[in-house]
């Protein structure tokens, strides 16, 4: 299979398996509405009696793709909006092949 038919096909399945969500970046004056398929996570103790959510999250490329952003990347430190809260983007992990990047999965706390 082409990579390009790789792109296609994860974007195809997280679209249709994902749920809506909103990609911000400080600095920039837009935000990405796009679709994600939120994985299993914990919830981690962050000291007294607070708590923390941490969870991985899968999103296409198409929608950064045809932003306005200058990075067509998502970045540490962008926050992602999931279920009306807005949660911070720990790490990022690019999926593809050859090269071709198909998906990126997020890790977010909040």
């Amino acid at each position: 299979m082409a990579a390009l038919d790789t792109v296609r096909n994860a974007g195809r399945l997280v679209a249709l398996h994902g749920e809506a969500m909103t990609l911000k970046r400080e600095g920039e004056a837009s935000t990405v509405t796009l679709r994600g398929k939120r994985l299993l996570g914990t919830v981690a103790d962050i000291g007294g009696s607070a708590a923390q959510q941490e969870f991985r999250i899968k999103i296409g490329t198409t929608e950064l793709a045809a932003s306005a952003w200058a990075s067509k990347a998502p970045v540490r430190h962008d926050s992602i909006v999931v279920d009306g809260r807005e949660r911070s983007i720990l790490d990022v992990r690019p999926l593809g092949e050859a090269g071709t990047v198909a998906l990126y999965e997020l890790l977010v706390a909040g």
